[in-house]
């Protein structure tokens, strides 16, 4: 069985603030999960100004007791691939993940682009699965639908931690 997610949020920034803000979103220290981030490629495409960044990153394992012995790691690793063309105003982000792949799919499809409504916010669109196999399908399932609400927490979390990060880069915010 595959689980899905959706989720759409409006960002009431500029998509050049939001962009730069998502790039510090997990090397800030404000994520206790993400224990580390390292960019394995960076190029910038020539003729369209396109940027592609490789960055791999380490995360906790937070599964629950049960689940942590079937997938037994300290940590996860996962990849993600952007794509930031700043003259569309556009951000298209791929993230998989590396860790116990051969039993469990991750993966994510997420874009980031200046509102048509509004060009002076940004709205952020993201569509993931999370399949388990090899498991059984009862554990399977109950994995799924872990990593689901795990997968719309987390997203919900990020935000806030973008926009923390952005109102702190526009001098209204300071963290006491």
């Amino acid at each position: 069985m595959v689980r899905y997610v959706e989720i759409n949020y409006i960002f009431k920034h500029a998509f050049e603030t939001v962009s730069r803000a998502y790039f510090q979103k997990y090397t800030c220290g404000k994520d206790a999960n993400v224990t580390s981030i390292t960019v394995l490629e960076h190029r910038t495409d020539p003729e369209t100004g396109e940027e592609y960044v490789l960055r791999r990153g380490e995360c906790v394992n937070i599964l629950p007791g049960l689940f942590k012995k079937l997938c037994p790691f300290p940590a996860f690793e996962v990849e993600e691939e952007a794509w930031l063309n700043r003259k569309e105003r556009c951000l298209r982000l791929h993230c998989y993940n590396l860790t116990w792949s051969k039993y469990a799919s991750l993966e994510e499809f997420s874009t980031f682009r200046a509102c048509e409504d509004n060009p002076n916010w940004t709205s952020f669109e993201q569509r993931g699965s999370i399949s388990v196999n090899g498991v059984g399908s009862l554990i399977g399932g109950m994995m799924e639908a872990f990593g689901q609400t795990f997968l719309q927490r987390g997203a919900n979390k990020g935000f806030n931690i973008m926009e923390d990060l952005i109102m702190t880069m526009s001098g209204r915010y300071t963290e006491a």
